[in-house]
């Protein structure tokens, strides 16, 4: 790559608008760099050196990254590094943009973003014209440097013609430019998610511009906020999942510790049921916490993937990866995504597990045809969720009650509906199993953190319901507490062969 003989600010015109500036000029390639977005070693730093995935503002990040290239951006081609970091960030551009992210997995990953100090002293510093001298390098670092230019070398090669994104690190990014710059002195940082660009125009390089970031918040991103679905979602979805998004990325900051205690028991109880043989890839739909996906890859699973729509829950299932030390956490990673619209293709998986997610649908038929779409013939079906009543009048009381305490809560429904809705989608049941918990009302709420009058109004209903069941779930008191039977359905079924 040849020095650039121009370099502009954040600030420069679209794509469109620079192609029409430059009328007639050959553009032999255009390259957006792409600094993948927040990881967990970016923000826990006792963390061990291991891939990572994306922190809660991290896949907020790459959110409001994929939206803005989809309305600003024209892109022929998505690679990203093999870092999972990047691999994370370029998956959520491809889903906005309609491409499949290439992993280049033959690209170096360079140590750390480059730094700027040429051992200059202060007097020396303070004049432009030193800028341009190299900063020593050790014979490794310019091996690796060079390494990553050939790299990019041939990558553009096999692209001439096309607008290329590549979702790779800061550091390097920064070598990059550094590269195209000559200016190793120059001191470039790079932001998560920001975007640099380099074209090749009648056989000149240039440095379009470096560190662009109009899609993130200035200043640097407050405490995760929950991001609109995109456009082309319908305006039914969008109340579905927003709720959601508010609801979960509030549970994620509750006592976790005792929350993943309490699912693991219940999530065996559900493996149990499912009798599931080992060597599947499964995919878990609304992994939360990220307890049954790694439970899943623990009893054999060959790959799970995890998806869910909240970033904060993401970043707890996550951790909790991170801070396995079972062999099974390397075949687990999780991804931001609906139910609604995965992002994966026909017949993938061996098996779709889907728990306490239907209750926040009001369209459900929509979560369980996607699963199985995504399931290979003969692939499993487990769904497990909450079970209402039968009497409509107590149902409603019981949906009242749940939705108070989870305003992302659209309806518990009755095993035949369930069924309904399996069989409907083609699958065969192959087992069903209606299950009582029991629960105690202040760890049921403590769970969700709910704001104090809403918790007060919960228990005036529960109260309220001792003497007549009224919500069916049967209230009772027990010393100073409240408690109450929760019913949960499972099913395990089965895409036919052929």
């Amino acid at each position: 790559m040849m020095s650039p003989d121009s370099v502009t600010n954040a600030q420069s015109p679209t794509a469109t608008q620079r192609q029409e500036q430059r009328g007639a000029q050959a553009v032999g390639v255009r390259l957006l760099l792409l600094c993948h977005a927040e990881g967990m070693q970016d923000r826990y730093a006792n963390l061990p050196a291991m891939n990572t995935g994306l922190t809660a503002a991290g896949w907020e990040q790459a959110e409001k990254l994929a939206a803005w290239l989809r309305t600003h951006e024209t892109i022929d081609a998505l690679y990203c590094g093999p870092l999972l970091q990047s691999r994370l960030t370029a998956q959520r551009i491809g889903q906005a943009l309609g491409l499949s992210a290439v992993v280049f997995r033959d690209m170096p990953t360079l140590a750390k973003q480059a730094s700027a100090p040429c051992g200059q002293d202060e007097e020396s510093a303070r004049r432009l014209s030193n800028v341009g001298r190299k900063a020593p390098q050790s014979p490794e670092d310019e091996e690796q440097r060079s390494a990553l230019v050939r790299a990019i070398d041939d990558l553009l090669a096999q692209n001439w013609g096309r607008s290329v994104a590549l979702v790779t690190s800061a550091a390097n990014i920064t070598a990059i430019l550094d590269h195209a710059l000559g200016a190793s002195c120059a001191d470039l940082r790079i932001t998560h998610t920001s975007i640099s660009e380099l074209t090749q125009t009648d056989g000149v390089w240039r440095i379009e511009y470096a560190n662009r970031r109009e899609h993130l918040p200035l200043p640097p991103l407050k405490p995760v906020e929950p991001t609109k679905p995109a456009p082309a979602a319908s305006v039914e979805l969008q109340e579905d999942l927003l709720p959601v998004i508010q609801v979960y990325n509030r549970v994620s900051k509750a006592d976790v510790e005792q929350k993943i205690e309490d699912d693991r028991k219940r999530m065996r109880h559900l493996l149990d049921f499912a009798e599931l043989p080992p060597g599947l890839r499964a995919l878990d739909i609304g992994a939360g916490l990220g307890v049954l996906a790694m439970m899943l890859a623990e009893d054999g699973a060959s790959g799970v993937i995890g998806i869910d729509i909240s970033p904060g829950m993401l970043e707890q299932a996550e951790l909790l990866r991170l801070s396995s030390r079972t062999p099974g956490a390397e075949r687990v990673s999780f991804r931001l995504s609906t139910a609604q619209e995965l992002p994966f293709n026909s017949e993938t998986f061996d098996l779709v597990t889907c728990r306490l997610v239907l209750n926040h649908a009001r369209a459900p038929e929509r979560i369980v045809n996607e699963a199985v779409r995504v399931l290979k013939p003969g692939g499993f079906l487990l769904l497990a969720e909450l079970l209402s009543v039968d009497n409509p009048v107590k149902r409603a009381t019981q949906n009242a009650i749940e939705e108070r305490r989870n305003p992302s809560h659209v309806a518990a429904r009755s095993a035949e509906q369930y069924a309904k809705l399996v069989t409907d989608a083609g699958l065969e049941i192959a087992a069903k199993q209606a299950v009582t918990l029991e629960r105690e009302l202040e760890e049921w709420l403590a769970a969700y953190r709910i704001e104090k009058t809403d918790g007060a109004v919960v228990r005036e209903m529960m109260e309220a319901s001792l003497e007549t069941d009224a919500a069916g779930i049967n209230a009772r008191r027990h010393g100073n507490t409240i408690e109450f039977v929760q019913r949960m359905y499972y099913i395990k079924a089965i895409k036919p062969a052929g």
